[in-house]
């Protein structure tokens, strides 16, 4: 039985081989992206958790430790500084370095260690109590290139006993002096924004790649009808059946998710050097473990291999019939598309502490979502617009087609629009705070700190004093405290046009003990980064979006003339002339793709304007949709020029005709 099973395989000719190489391509690029989708997900998962013990929670049992800490910059470098002092000698050794500082301690991160060694000390190292006596370990870091300093305090020292002004929303902009009993394991408000937005991007990218999985089991259902009814008619029994093809799908989509896998182990060192929150990545980061990524490669084989299967069962069950039957597929919404939204939406929601992120993940999953489940309805709509009022008889065929497998007809052209919603959601959505960057460059010149109102004018004194005395060209000015705070504080502005200048003046100031947060650059440069990572993320999204779009484009394409090879052979035969039949296909392609991509375009500037309402005027819009225009003439000339011959060879091959 074997024997006979791959002599049907091999006889199959280049139309086999193209059913089973473009399903393997698919498993290859769904595997690949849902590992570096992975790989991001778990990145910011392990950022979180190595960085939560540095905000403190308040102690429930008796305080071993007092912790505090602030956000100092070097230029525009954060640097995180936690200051701790032992309240009794069993304080809670620091994660990763097996013990507590000593008062008078540093410990830096390696990169911070290189600048103090690096740099004059009254530019940074003048800042701390000492030199650094230990490095601290990646287990605590956030990326490699971090700026950490851990500074041992004594329970009486000021910094361990005075409050500190809170920022309106950055939790490690300034940390009042805590007591506890050990350390925090609850990311801060950062750290919960970040992995929501890479839950965002997951979900975005996920959807064009369900359509993408959706045709690569029904390319592989394609020849495999009449063969599995040739061998339940020669005599094969269903369990024989089933179980050799299982072993042939699963073998075939293996060796694509394999292939997938390689590719992704072979560019993580290229993909942790992507900048995220100021830094990249520690490799161990965006690489998915073993367990993780043989668990990967398992499951897109799994569900590939189930969705080919559920579309052969008829073929078990009734193969005469599968000689007889014309597979037809239905455009109504399915029931599980509606629950699917909802369970998604309630769950993030629960998990997300970010209420801004999840009014963008809300409208993203019901707008993205309600496109794919509404996508064959609007395509059967289109077809019997075009067969009722065609002119010709290419748009004819092309409109009938349509309408009668709307279903298939959706997976050939979703991807792109998808790829049109994602473009739509990232055009509006991510450069909403870049028109504060001009704002921000403006007033680069200067340093804000908050300070306690009743002091001052004798702070501005001091303050005049130490720059006067170190030689520092800067200016000292006063204005209105953050609306956030109250009357009782005021803010102090550093003007140094040089940034050597700004580091001295900072070293110079908190050696004097005239430095308070730094309202400006706390307020200012996480925004920025949220703003430029969101766009960093918007343009790993999109070309991701985009490949998967053109793999469906052309696969669709081919899977369609497959699931029609009896209807071609018999418009051929009938005197049907190729060109007619050519232009059909074109098509087919051409007008779903406009009009859904241009519904899928505004769908997603819709959702992307619940983040805000940036103009479409600017630089980086006019580039996303004209990659997008770009993206989308590539596909269908591609999915036209592969097409075109195995149109011309299935219509003529009346092998296919009883």
């Amino acid at each position: 039985m074997r024997g006979l099973w791959l002599r049907l395989l091999r006889g199959g000719g280049r139309s086999a081989r193209l059913e089973v190489g473009l399903p393997l391509v698919a498993g290859g690029v769904i595997t690949f992206v849902l590992l570096l989708l992975l790989g991001l997900q778990q990145g910011l998962d392990n950022r979180a958790d190595r960085t939560a013990w540095r905000t403190p929670e308040a102690a429930i049992n008796e305080p071993t430790a007092i912790q505090g800490g602030f956000t100092d910059y070097f230029g525009e470098q954060p640097l995180a500084v936690i200051e701790l002092a032992a309240l009794t000698k069993s304080a809670p050794a620091v994660p990763g370095m097996g013990r507590f500082p000593e008062p008078g301690e540093v410990w830096a991160s390696p990169a911070l260690a290189d600048l103090m060694a690096d740099r004059p000390s009254d530019q940074l190292a003048g800042r701390f109590p000492g030199p650094v006596t230990a490095e601290l370990d990646s287990a605590v870091l956030e990326h490699p290139d971090e700026l950490v300093a851990v500074v041992g305090r004594s329970p009486n020292d000021p910094s361990m006993t005075e409050d500190r002004q809170p920022h309106q929303w950055n939790q490690t902009a300034s940390v009042t002096p805590t007591r506890i009993d050990g350390w925090s394991t609850t990311p801060d408000i950062y750290q919960t924004t970040y992995r929501d937005m890479a839950l965002l991007a997951v979900v975005l990218t996920v959807l064009p790649l369900v359509g993408l999985g959706g045709l690569a089991s029904r390319l592989m259902s394609g020849r495999r009808h009449r063969r599995l009814a040739t061998l339940r008619l020669l005599g094969a029994s269903t369990l024989q059946v089933v179980r050799l093809t299982i072993v042939e799908l699963a073998t075939f989509t293996g060796i694509g998710a394999v292939c997938g896998a390689v590719l992704h182990q072979a560019l993580v060192p290229l993909a942790s050097r992507v900048s995220i929150k100021g830094g990249g990545w520690f490799s161990s980061d965006v690489q998915p473990g073993i367990p993780l990524t043989v668990a990967t490669v398992l499951a897109v084989v799994g569900v590939l291999t189930v969705g080919a299967l559920s579309g052969l069962l008829p073929a078990v069950r009734d193969p005469l019939g599968t000689y007889r039957r014309t597979r037809r597929d239905s455009a109504r919404t399915r029931w599980w598309s509606v629950v699917f939204i909802a369970a998604a939406v309630g769950l993030f929601w629960l998990r997300s502490s970010n209420a801004f992120v999840s009014a963008g993940f809300t409208a993203v999953v019901i707008l993205g979502w309600g496109l794919v489940s509404t996508g064959p309805w609007i395509v059967a709509g289109l077809g019997k617009l075009l067969a009722g009022r065609a002119k010709g008889p290419a748009t004819f065929l092309a409109g009938r087609r349509l309408s009668d497998s709307p279903r298939s007809a959706w997976r050939t052209v979703g991807g792109m629009a998808l790829a049109s919603f994602i473009a739509g959601f990232a055009a509006v959505g991510f450069p909403v705070g870049l028109g504060e960057a001009g704002q921000y460059a403006a007033s680069a010149d200067r340093l804000e700190v908050v300070v306690s109102a009743a002091t001052l004018d004798a702070t501005v004194r001091e303050a005049d004093t130490v720059l006067r005395t170190a030689e520092i060209k800067a200016v000292v000015e006063t204005t209105a405290p953050p609306s956030w705070l109250d009357d009782k504080f005021a803010t102090l502005s550093l003007i140094a046009p040089d940034p050597t200048e700004q580091d001295r003046a900072r070293t110079a100031m908190i050696k004097a003990d005239l430095w308070g947060p730094e309202m400006r650059l706390a307020e200012d440069l996480p925004t920025m980064w949220l703003v430029r990572d969101g766009v960093v993320i918007g343009f790993l999204i999109l070309p991701i979006a985009a490949l998967v779009a053109l793999a469906a484009m052309v696969i669709g394409a081919i899977a369609r003339i497959f699931d029609q090879r009896e209807t071609l052979v018999a418009l051929n035969l009938a005197g049907t002339p190729q060109t007619v039949l050519l232009a059909a296909q074109r098509r087919e392609m051409i007008l779903p793709t406009a009009m859904l991509g241009g519904i899928a375009a505004v769908a997603g500037l819709a959702s992307g304007s619940t983040l805000g309402a940036a103009s479409l005027l600017n630089p980086y819009s006019i580039g996303i949709f004209a990659g997008l225009f770009a993206v989308g003439a590539i596909a269908l000339l591609l999915a036209d020029r592969t097409t075109r011959p195995i149109l011309e060879r299935v219509s003529t091959d009346l092998s296919e005709r009883e």
